[in-house]
């Protein structure tokens, strides 16, 4: 799915897919599960953009809003991204809803971080006006 949407656009140069397990070649993202023990989220994608000379780096990680580890998953890479997110092009967060639509969380974006930090849940962050066609 974004490995299709990223290489249509006009400055994405390659993709990588990241390894699900942490590893050497893997970019490993913290964050607490509701116990508050630490967990290692691997985002399923980069995507490199502009110039070989000035490249950017994107992170975007297709994310079941369903799942019961969603939305502290989601805080995780929220937070990623306000202490990181200078060093990367974009940072974002994909669902695809049960209407069959894709909505796109761009967690450099202090608002949907905000909105992630007081979110009930995952799939209402999607469905709410935070969140943008992907």
């Amino acid at each position: 799915m974004p490995q299709h949407a990223e290489l249509g656009r006009d400055d994405c140069l390659a993709w990588y897919r990241n390894p699900s397990r942490a590893s050497e070649d893997a970019l490993a993202v913290a964050w607490r599960d509701e116990a508050g023990n630490w967990r290692r989220l691997c985002p399923d994608f980069l995507f490199f953009h502009g110039k070989k000379d000035d490249l950017k780096v994107s992170i975007v990680d297709p994310h079941g809003h369903h799942l019961g580890d969603a939305l502290s998953k989601l805080r995780g890479l929220a937070a990623f991204a306000a202490e990181y997110g200078q060093s990367f092009h974009r940072i974002e967060a994909v669902a695809k809803l049960d209407d069959g639509t894709s909505r796109v969380l761009d967690l450099q974006d202090e608002k949907v971080r905000d909105a992630v930090a007081s979110a009930a849940d995952a799939k209402s962050l999607y469905r709410s006006d935070v969140a943008a066609d992907y």
